[in-house]
């Protein structure tokens, strides 16, 4: 059975298959590859910010966008960092240590932003 003409010429754009190939595949199998194809998205990485001021906390958040964090309202499975300021409170920091999320404070938090490092 042969391919439909559109993945066809997706995949005749879009890989070296040679005409046997095309004609060996199942619509299914061409679908298959063609999804291959996409790129995957890589995956952000997840920080909360909690005991800001507003005008702090969006500041900090705008940074964060800026290079390209998720941003968590709250203690996520997936967060990977707690940014913490002065009245940040006490079972926000709790859960976030349980699930072994890492703390930082906000020049914790520039600091990893300017030079990559996680204090330890």
């Amino acid at each position: 059975m042969a391919l439909s003409e559109k993945l066809t010429k997706i995949l005749r754009s879009n890989t070296n298959l040679s005409e046997l190939d095309l004609n060996n595949l199942t619509e299914r199998q061409g679908w298959d590859i063609v999804y291959s194809l996409k790129p995957k998205a890589e995956p952000k990485i997840e920080i909360c910010f909690t005991g800001f001021s507003p005008k702090d906390k969006s500041e900090l958040t705008k940074i964060a966008e800026h290079n390209n964090f998720r941003i968590a309202k709250s203690i996520t499975i997936n967060l990977n960092f707690l940014c913490f300021g002065e009245n940040a409170g006490p079972s926000k920091m709790k859960k976030a240590q349980e699930q072994n999320v890492i703390l930082l404070n906000a020049e914790e938090f520039r600091n990893l932003i300017e030079t990559g490092e996680i204090p330890r």
